[in-house]
């Protein structure tokens, strides 16, 4: 495959992945969307979609995907490049999903897959835990854990769904003030 076909292939897909959010946005399921549907928004044939594709799914999986991967990377040069401790670290990561919005608001808000949340859990608060040193007991590691990862995805999730109404700083001093009696002793 030449240049030419390999990027308009990216572009095509990129142009599926950008109407299937608009219409998760919209509808709220992606058992509601249709590849019909899909290709009409996407201004696309179906033939197109039929190339990459076999269903909508696979086009929210892809996308899916495409977010975790940047996310991770994004982590991880944030972490490298930090100077300024755990709380410039989460204020740069609250800073990535705003400028984010349309796809974070469909894929943690509107259209909320619980796979997808999990799996975002998993890598972005995971990595931000690990770079904030948090070492626990291996019998409590689990539920500490999971209390912080739950509740702090809890609270950028309504953060996300008030549009963004306190700013990056409020909500950086909310989510250390909640979880100060979960990590106190915990962060280096």
């Amino acid at each position: 495959m030449n240049v030419k076909e390999n990027q308009r292939a990216r572009l095509s897909k990129k142009m599926f992945q950008t109407a299937l959010l608009d219409l998760l946005e919209e509808r709220g399921g992606i058992e509601k969307i249709s590849v019909r549907e899909l290709c009409g928004r996407a201004e696309l044939n179906r033939s197109t979609f039929y190339a990459h594709y076999a269903e909508p799914r696979e086009v929210l999986a892809e996308a899916e995907e495409e977010i975790l991967t940047k996310t991770e990377d994004y982590i991880r040069k944030v972490g490298a490049q930090a100077q300024g401790g755990g709380k410039e670290f989460i204020a740069s990561f609250l800073r990535y999903i705003r400028e984010n919005d349309h796809t974070f608001r469909v894929l943690l808000v509107t259209a909320a897959d619980p796979a997808f949340k999990n799996r975002f859990v998993q890598l972005s608060f995971l990595q931000l835990f690990q770079y904030l040193q948090i070492e626990t007991a291996a019998e409590q590691q689990q539920y500490i854990y999971s209390y912080l990862l739950n509740g702090s995805l809890g609270v950028i999730t309504q953060w996300i769904r008030s549009d963004y109404a306190i700013p990056v700083s409020g909500i950086v001093d909310l989510l250390f003030t909640l979880n100060a009696s979960a990590i106190a002793s915990l962060v280096k």
